[in-house]
């Protein structure tokens, strides 16, 4: 089951020009954007939407699944200590 992966461009802005490539990478992994055993995704508890969580090195990637149109919406790239300030530890 593939997904169609959507992210606004403006989202990396703030990533520096050395993470880009290998964020870009594993978002375009998202065609399969369930949780695996590797541990890199995982579903956040706590939120009202289900949400998810990809980790890219020192980055967090944070997206949401639409499993009826397969599609993957990715709403924010955020260092690790980014994220922990405007989302807590996940």
């Amino acid at each position: 089951m593939t997904f169609k992966v959507f992210v606004h461009p403006s989202l990396f802005v703030k990533v520096p020009a050395e993470r880009k490539e290998s964020i870009k990478s594993a978002i375009k992994a998202l065609t399969d954007p369930f949780p695996d055993s590797k541990g890199a995704k995982k579903e956040l508890k706590g939120t009202r939407i289900v949400t998810y969580r990809l980790r890219v090195g020192d980055y967090r990637v944070f997206y949401q699944i639409d499993e009826e149109e397969k599609e993957v919406y990715v709403f924010d790239i955020l260092s690790a200590e980014q994220a922990h300030k405007k989302y807590g530890r996940m």
